[in-house]
């Protein structure tokens, strides 16, 4: 693509103007048993601020030759502490230590903390997702990174090229899905879903998935749990310059204008003054469809341009700090028809369809120290608007006209929120509070829904403290009440525990109860044409659930094991689905399930060596769904059990600077029973295995080369025989979509880190 042609020169002439550095012997050792630590990688910088990557040799050495001080070294390795040092002479020898890693104190989790905590500390249990795991993906998308996951799956709606989510079984509509603790706005499809492949993986700096209802931390929608995506606000240093570029092939498809994916990025991080920071970013992702069994110029999965962009202005004191982010999203989906040649009387033509996305997301956020308080103040407004253009495509000509206006639709949504939290307010050794105040209000509009603007309006109050007992048990009791202006709010209480058994046992054990009212959509939806017939149902009920978690975890230090099991259990009652009445011509609209329930477990295991990491898990999901009010108890078993299976490593051979990666997941049939002529009949998606394959080498400069196979078991799609009312179910012809088929990709990558003078 000629982005990434323009990058790639861009990136070579940069190249050109760096210089080697100069000999100097480094050791590097181990602080604690002063041991020579083979493998560390080592960025250095001269007064002139060139810069070179160098690998220390099995005994911890590097040698440089002769250069001009004094010298900036920054030092990473997997298994120690990030380090930055100044060399300010020369001299024949410089030592420097480093401090290992521990493991499970290194993740920190944000999301529901009154401050930043550990993941070891923190009372719940939270999966922590890394940028360094998503760089050793290559990952396009989220998605790419969360379909690995335990007790996350997806299925591809095909009508409007995104994919739904469900998490602990239950569906994406019952998911918090945030940014910066802010909630995502811009529901799509008939699914009622976040896509959260309109999001910029490139930007992520960490992503923290918290299972189970957090009503009373983050309010409606957040049944099923917390998927917190944290971007990127800071660097090392004062200015940070990183390129790249990804060429990725869609199945055996792909040319450097239009098939495959072209996805170029740049992003620029400045620190002009001690206490200013500005960042801009910027992507384009161009994905040239899928041809699959469809014929001519019609395409199995259809082409999609995403035009990413934000900035961020941080200014940060000793007692407060203030940063304003902008995001921008503009995304094209384009659906191509079958070309139309039987009129000799007229060029030939096809009718397409376009679907398009803007959104604009607008978010201020602080943090102020009032005394032994903090004050956490979040003010957001995000813009999000979908349009469907239908029209008339000479084939001949390339002109476009626009079909009947039946044919053309559009939806809005306005959100407006603001989130205030006092965290620690009444503190002392052994409790810790929060009190917090959350607004939510949300205008939506367009053809699709019935006429006139609607709006939903949510206020919400919540409190909880976090006492310590005994030095070993820590309890946070919780609760959240508000007001609503559609429904009546129920009050939502929590209740965790976590209980240090010893120093290498911990114990969670939790209970949350969950709210959630219906959506814009599912009140006032009016989709009528000639392929959908869907209308909302304003007399919907919401949805109110009940969850219990539970969790072992074990650790052993001295090899670096860590190991958890846990169970879950969900209910949830007045369960919003699709429901399509028996007759001719029948809108498909929304009802309340009078019973939906899942449950299941998990076992994960975690191991690090010198350089080689590895994880493991296996999990098994039940679900149970009341099929009509006439059904009576027993009639069907409670519930079918699906199992997952997931490994994943990540393996560095410092002598050739070399990283190996590897991610395998096995995704169990998906069973459900459905009334077949009055009668439950078991009915069920079949499995299938996934794995991907990435290989990363650095080179001096800053240079990065990544290759990788993504889908090497070449899945495309699974058999279905299960019978859907849904508008989108994505089954055509008894199969689900999965994926493109095995592809290969290439990613280049540039990073330019100019220090700070005088400070590393």
């Amino acid at each position: 693509m000629k982005y990434n042609i323009i990058i790639l020169i861009f990136v070579l002439c940069i190249i050109q103007f760096s210089k080697l550095c100069g000999q100097i012997l480094i050791k590097l050792e181990n602080a604690q048993d002063r041991q020579g630590i083979e493998g560390v990688f080592a960025q250095i910088f001269d007064k002139n601020r060139n810069t070179k990557i160098y690998v220390s040799d099995s005994q911890g050495k590097i040698f440089l030759e002769s250069a001009e001080f004094p010298l900036i070294i920054r030092i990473s390795h997997l298994n120690f502490e990030i380090k930055s040092d100044t060399l300010p002479s020369p001299k024949d020898e410089h030592l420097i230590l480093l401090t290992p890693k521990n493991k499970l104190l290194d993740e920190i989790i944000i999301t529901g903390q009154y401050t930043p905590e550990s993941v070891q500390n923190s009372v719940y249990k939270a999966r922590i997702i890394t940028a360094t795991r998503i760089k050793a993906q290559g990952a396009n998308h989220l998605q790419d990174v969360l379909s690995t996951e335990l007790n996350i799956r997806f299925a591809r709606d095909n009508a409007v090229g995104g994919s739904n989510l469900s998490l602990q079984g239950l569906s994406g509509q019952n998911i918090k899905i945030l940014l910066d603790g802010v909630p995502l706005t811009g529901r799509s499809g008939t699914a009622n879903e976040i896509d959260i492949n309109q999001i910029n993986v490139n930007s992520i700096e960490q992503i923290e998935i918290i299972e189970g209802p957090m009503a009373v931390n983050y309010g409606a929608d957040a049944l099923a749990g917390v998927i917190n995506i944290i971007s990127k606000k800071d660097i090392s240093g004062k200015i940070d310059l990183n390129l790249s570029f990804q060429e990725e092939s869609v199945g055996n498809e792909f040319s450097w204008f239009e098939d495959g994916i072209h996805n170029p990025s740049l992003s620029i991080g400045y620190k002009p003054r001690k206490h200013w920071y500005i960042q801009g970013e910027g992507q384009i992702n161009r994905f040239g469809g899928w041809q699959g069994d469809a014929l001519g110029r019609e395409k199995s999965w259809y082409p999609k341009t995403q035009y990413f962009g934000s900035t961020l202005v941080r200014f940060e004191k000793t007692k407060w700090n203030l940063y304003y982010r902008l995001d921008y999203l503009n995304e094209l989906i384009e659906n191509l028809g079958a070309g139309n040649d039987n009129n000799p009387l007229r060029d030939p033509f096809a009718i397409d369809e376009e679907y398009q996305s803007h959104r604009w997301m607008h978010q201020l956020q602080g943090e102020f120290k009032l005394g032994k308080a903090h004050l956490n103040s979040v003010v957001s407004f995000t813009d999000y608007e979908r349009n469907t253009n239908q029209f008339v495509k000479n084939l001949v000509t390339d002109q476009e006209s626009p079909t009947g206006t039946e044919e053309q639709d559009y939806i809005s949504y306005q959100n407006y929120f603001t989130r205030q939290t006092l965290n620690n307010a009444l503190q002392d050794d052994w409790v810790e509070t929060q009190f917090g105040l959350e607004a939510n209000h949300e205008i939506a509009g367009g053809t699709t829904l019935s006429e006139g603007n609607k709006s939903l309006t949510d206020l919400a109050f919540f409190a909880s403290a976090e006492l310590t007992l005994i030095k070993k048990i820590k309890l946070r009791p919780g609760m959240r009440y508000g007001y609503n202006n559609a429904f009546s709010p129920i009050p939502t209480p929590s209740l965790n525990v976590k209980y240090d058994l010893n120093p290498q046992l911990q114990l969670r054990a939790a209970y949350g109860r969950g709210f959630r009212a219906p959506s814009v959509r599912e009140l006032y939806h009016e989709f009528i044409d000639a392929n959908h017939n869907i209308i909302g149902n304003k007399d919907l009920e919401a949805e109110k659930s009940h969850n219990l978690n539970a969790d072992l975890s074990y650790k052993l230090p001295k090899i670096d094991l860590s190991m958890s099991i846990n169970g879950f259990y969900n209910y949830v009652d007045n369960r919003i689905t699709y429901f399509t009445p028996e007759g001719v011509n029948q809108p498909t609209t929304y009802t309340n399930l009078l019973k939906y329930k899942t449950t299941g477990g998990q076992l994960n295991a975690r191991w690090q060596g010198k350089n080689l990491l590895l994880n493991a898990g296996f999990a098994y999901l039940g679900r149970y769904q009341r099929l009509s009010e006439a059904e009576s108890e027993g009639e069907i078993p409670q519930y079918v059990f699906s199992p997952e299976l997931n490994a994943n490593a990540i393996w560095q051979i410092p002598t050739i600077h070399i990283q190996l990666s590897g991610f395998y997941k096995y995704t169990g049939a998906n069973k459900a029973y459905t009334l077949i002529d009055e009668e439950p009949v078991l009915q069920k998606i079949n499995a299938f295995h996934w794995l991907d394959f990435t290989a990363s080498k650095s080179f001096w400069g800053g240079l990065t080369l990544a290759a990788g196979v993504r889908n090497i078991l070449n899945v495309t799609q699974v058999n279905n025989n299960i019978s859907s009312s849904g508008a989108h179910s994505g089954n055509s012809g008894g199969q689900s979509p999965v994926a493109y088929g095995r592809s290969f990709f290439l990613k280049l990558h540039y990073q330019l880190n100019i220090q700070q003078k005088n400070n590393p």
